[in-house]
């Protein structure tokens, strides 16, 4: 299979294959970490945090956090996503 597919776990019958979102070709401007509020989130988070700053010292990290990870972002985070990042990675952990 392709590296640039992804498969959706969801239903193993029959596996839909998805693109991979666009890239930008290199990090720069704000970089968004946005923690989705499970447990011990923060603490993979300030490791993306740390690697994004040695290895790419010309971005601006900004942390963002859901309320919860039971339900969508709010509409106001989306926003703020959309307007401060030019890039985001959304974090999870257990």
């Amino acid at each position: 299979m392709d590296d640039s597919v992804i498969l959706d776990p969801t239903d193993e019958r029959q596996p839909i294959g998805r693109q991979l979102a666009s890239r930008p070709p290199a990090l720069t401007g704000a970089i968004g970490i946005v923690d989705i509020s499970k447990p011990r989130g923060d603490v993979f988070c300030d490791e993306l945090e740390a690697l994004l700053r040695a290895r790419q010292p010309g971005v601006d990290v900004i942390r963002l956090r859901k309320p919860t990870f039971t339900r969508p972002a709010p509409t106001d985070l989306r926003a703020e996503v959309a307007e401060r990042c030019k890039a985001i990675i959304q974090a999870l952990a257990d």
